[in-house]
């Protein structure tokens, strides 16, 4: 209970960070959806256990969506994290920023040293990461250690980077007299990453994570969506036309056997289907209304 106390009190600053960007976040993608379906489903509950009304978790669903999007969104942040570094070079010139330097021997004053340098590695480090997630079917980075241990490892080498970029000017934090009273960009940057990472290591080595392998786990909302219109027309077919129903189930069984082999570039069969199974459930499904 200590633990779980102390980390949640860490968690504060980026909880409130964090909701700015979930509410802006809720909005535009309600508004992209608002013209395919109602929003509301995309926020249904997932429980096997749910009745003929799933109840709506608006919370858990948009967390769960935005989670099960980590993939896409740790590629477009390591976007801007590249071409951050790369001006970062481009930039680190007395001509530009004069302050880096030190006036005497014209070398990057300890600080900035210590800032490139760790901004070099954690761009280095989260490129491979990035690659795993890109290119992960190759048998070559096929290696879990990558998320477990490379990425939190380079987001920390960003922490530091941004801290010792930042720190001589965090006296100010709370003078509302400097920039209008808001904190330093460096300060809000490197806390949230930081505070988070921290409570997943605190919660790792006290072993208070909550193990969740007994529970049912979410499917994206859109996926959720799709899952449920197909059970929806497989029951329709079923009830209209049991012996179509086992058709398309063998013809789809066979499409999955076919694209599980193509790698091996073996031909699936498909003598199992008749041209009058196809043409019957051709016709069918001109007819079929789905809703």
């Amino acid at each position: 209970k200590i633990v779980t106390l102390f980390c949640t009190l860490l968690m504060v600053l980026p909880t409130i960070l964090f909701s700015f960007c979930w509410v802006l976040w809720i909005a535009a993608r309600n508004m992209f959806f608002v013209s395919r379906w109602p929003v509301g489903v995309m926020y249904h509950g997932q429980s096997p256990a749910q009745l003929h009304q799933p109840r709506e978790y608006w919370v858990k669903a948009s967390l769960v969506d935005m989670v099960n999007l980590k993939g896409e969104t740790g590629c477009v942040g390591f976007v801007y994290a590249f071409i951050h570094s790369f001006l970062g070079c481009i930039i680190c010139d007395v001509a530009y920023k004069g302050y880096w330097f030190d006036t005497v021997t014209g070398r990057l004053i300890w600080r900035m040293e210590l800032s490139m340098m760790t901004g070099c590695v954690s761009t280095a480090l989260l490129w491979v990461v990035t690659m795993r997630s890109v290119m992960g079917k190759a048998s070559w980075i096929r290696l879990k250690p990558l998320y477990s241990y490379v990425s939190p490892i380079g987001i920390w080498f960003a922490v530091i980077h941004i801290i010792a970029f930042g720190v001589k000017g965090w006296n100010t934090l709370f003078n509302m007299n400097y920039h209008n009273g808001q904190l330093s960009i460096t300060f809000v940057s490197s806390m949230f990453p930081a505070c988070v990472l921290l409570v997943h290591h605190i919660m790792a080595i006290f072993g208070t994570k909550k193990v969740c392998s007994g529970d049912h786990l979410w499917k994206h909302s859109v996926v959720n969506i799709a899952t449920d219109q197909y059970e929806r027309l497989v029951t329709r077919i079923s009830d209209l036309s049991p012996d179509l129903l086992d058709c398309t189930m063998r013809a789809n069984d066979l499409s999955m056997r076919d694209a599980s082999m193509r790698d091996t570039t073996r031909a699936v069969s498909t003598k199992d289907i008749t041209d009058d199974d196809e043409q019957g459930f051709s016709n069918f499904m001109k007819n079929l209304e789905v809703p």
